[in-house]
């Protein structure tokens, strides 16, 4: 095993302790065969998640663990994680192994996670406090040409103004457009300390940037929200399957 290789495994071994990390990450972001690797290791991990391969893996481990004892050590020799040594190891057999792990790596792409999961939003009471006026109507009419429309000559624009703006340029597919203004959202909270449709916001810049198959992007994003129970697109999130998202990070890795 490589250096790397190492390093890579003492990195994983770090995020299931929930300890910082972020020096060596930067190191692999900046490093194309190192987050190709990185991205690997997660996609692996979760295959033997998913596939409730924990005993095979535990046994694999036992037998494992008893030739390492075995085989003669230098003394003071550094003991890495073996656990996760064969936990990646049965589940790289696992994925490139079957038609089934075939399939699954070959049909899932950002368009299918995008389909699964995106849904519209509606514009609740709590946030539509008031007389609506007419780019909202216009939203809730669902005839997005005319927000978009509205937003280009209103003169004042608040957050629900760029927000609602930016879910039509969604359902528009103009996915550039719509991440520019869900962006300024959340850089407007940023600058008044304040959360107006921030939760929105963010959700949906990450269903955008999958849109546009940034899974990259959208990755920081989605686990944020996952890790805060209190977001409001908590439950959507911890639904979704990262295991399809670290596959397209893959993919598009080649």
């Amino acid at each position: 095993m490589s250096d790397k290789q190492e390093q890579l495994i003492d990195l994983l071994d770090s995020r299931f302790r929930g300890e910082g990390t972020a020096k060596m990450e930067e190191v692999i972001h900046a490093d194309p065969e190192a987050e190709s690797e990185w991205h690997y290791l997660h996609l692996a991990v979760d295959a033997v998640q998913d596939a409730g391969l924990h005993a095979q893996v535990a046994a694999v481990r036992s037998a494992w663990v008893a030739q390492q004892s075995a085989a003669a050590r230098p003394a003071g020799g550094t003991v890495r994680s073996l656990y996760r040594n064969v936990l990646r190891v049965a589940a790289c057999i696992f994925i490139l192994s079957g038609g089934a792990a075939l399939y699954k790596y070959t049909s899932t792409t950002s368009a299918g996670v995008y389909g699964k999961y995106y849904a519209s939003y509606t514009l609740g009471t709590t946030r539509s406090a008031g007389v609506p006026d007419a780019l909202e109507q216009a939203y809730t009419n669902k005839d997005w040409t005319t927000v978009v429309s509205l937003f280009g000559t209103a003169k004042e624009k608040d957050n629900k103004t760029w927000f609602l703006t930016g879910m039509a340029d969604l359902e528009l597919k103009r996915y550039d457009d719509a991440i520019d203004k869900f962006q300024h959202v959340i850089a407007a909270d940023v600058r008044t300390g304040t959360d107006y449709f921030q939760d929105e916001a963010e959700f949906y810049l990450a269903m955008s940037w999958i849109a546009r198959n940034d899974v990259n992007e959208a990755m920081p994003l989605l686990e944020k929200i996952k890790a805060n129970k209190n977001h409001l697109y908590y439950e959507t999130v911890s639904k979704m399957s990262f295991r399809d998202l670290r596959i397209i990070q893959y993919k598009n890795l080649k």
